[in-house]
Formats: C-alpha cells, sequence, structure tokens
C-alpha cells in the first residue's frame, strides 16, 4: 500500500513541476524555429491560457536561442524615456504620450515579465481593459511557468529563469532567514551552457538554473 502511495505521489509531483530540458528545447528551436517557436508565440499574444505547460516551457525558455529584437539591453535603455512612466495610478495624459514606443517594445518582446508588467499599466491608464487583461494574463503565464519549472530544492529540480534579474527575484524569500547564518553562493556552468547556483543561508537553500547563461 506505502508503495502505491509513492507512486501516487510521484506522478503527482511530475505533473506539477516541469523538467526543463535545455538541450531538447534548444535543438527544437534552433532546427525547427517556427513549429517550436513562432507559432507557440503567436498563440501567447492572443490568448496564452490555451498553451499547454510543455508548449510553454518550450516556448519561454526557447526564446533564449531566438533574437527578439528587444533584449534587456533595448530595455535599459528606454526605462528613462518610456518605462519608468509606466506604472500604478499613471495619468492617461502620461499614458498616451508612451503608448506607441511602448507597444512598438512590446511587439517585439511580448516574453518579457517586465514589459508586460509595464503594458498592463498603460492599458490601465487608457481604460483599455481588454488589452490590459490580455498582458496580466500573458504575464500570469510567464510566471507560472517560472513556478512549475522545479522546486528550487535540489540541483535535479531547480527553478529555471531566463534572466539573471530573476535569480535575485528567487532568493527574496531566503534573505528573510539571513539572521539564521551567512549568506553564501556557488555557481557552476553546466553542459548544456546554463548556470546553476545555490543559494543558501544557514540550512535553507534554493537552486537556480539561468537558462543559457548570462546574456
Amino acid at each position: 500500500m506505502n508503495k502505491i502511495f509513492h507512486i501516487i505521489f510521484l506522478l503527482s509531483f511530475g505533473l506539477y513541476f516541469s523538467q526543463i530540458n535545455v538541450d531538447e528545447i534548444k535543438k527544437k528551436v534552433t532546427e525547427e524555429p517556427q513549429t517550436y517557436f513562432y507559432n507557440y508565440l503567436e498563440i501567447f499574444r492572443k490568448d496564452p491560457a490555451s498553451l499547454t505547460r510543455e508548449q510553454m516551457n518550450q516556448l519561454y525558455y526557447g526564446s533564449c536561442f531566438v533574437k527578439s529584437g528587444y533584449g534587456r539591453f533595448g530595455y535599459n535603455k528606454d526605462y528613462e524615456t518610456v518605462w519608468k512612466y509606466a506604472k500604478n495610478r499613471m495619468s492617461k495624459h502620461k499614458a498616451q504620450k508612451i503608448i506607441t514606443k511602448a507597444e512598438e517594445r512590446y511587439a517585439k518582446n511580448p516574453l518579457d515579465k517586465e514589459v508586460l508588467h509595464h503594458m498592463s499599466y498603460i492599458y490601465g491608464a487608457l481604460n483599455d481593459t481588454a488589452k490590459r487583461d490580455l498582458c496580466i494574463s500573458q504575464y500570469q503565464a510567464i510566471v507560472e511557468t517560472i513556478e512549475k519549472s522545479g522546486t528550487g530544492e535540489s540541483e535535479d529540480s531547480p527553478i529555471c529563469v531566463i534572466h539573471a534579474g530573476d535569480m535575485i527575484n528567487r532568493i527574496k524569500g531566503l534573505m528573510a532567514y539571513s539572521l539564521m547564518g551567512n549568506f553564501d553562493q556557488k555557481m557552476k556552468t553546466l553542459p548544456d551552457g546554463s548556470m546553476l547556483t545555490t543559494y543558501s543561508v544557514g540550512n535553507k537553500k534554493i537552486i537556480v538554473k539561468l537558462v543559457g547563461g548570462l546574456e
């Protein structure tokens, strides 16, 4: 009986958390980008909830191996003139001034969580609830993809991210235990090019995998 429960537990564990096979994802997106990236991206633009977890994994983590035309460098460059103003309770007037530039960037890379966050505020200020809700849905789909990528408790099941900034976000909860011991981090590069980092404070730890390595 215990053996049956153990099998059921393992099956349910596998259903909730995904194993992110970077080599397989990279192979698919490199050899058949239209099938395994751009087709999924078009669905994501309109109805992210209709993508399966496997498809979201392929799309989100596969984006590391496809040039989006708008990455961290572009975002940082535009921050002072565009994104800095896209925040909660921004005025309609300010939203109207930056909407054209913002939408151009959003169209280039709708998989950027920060851009999605800002766009939801812009559309909210413009009272465009349909587009605002779409951005929120896209944002939530990405967050859920990251959350279900692994437990973060072992090297076999790390939480997988694609931006270095997301690695920092993952350890904020861990810092609450900072009084229990010294903060430590150990990094290593994996054969697939990803960077695996173990963050620990006392006896608490979290393991995060940066898919594709540093940008």
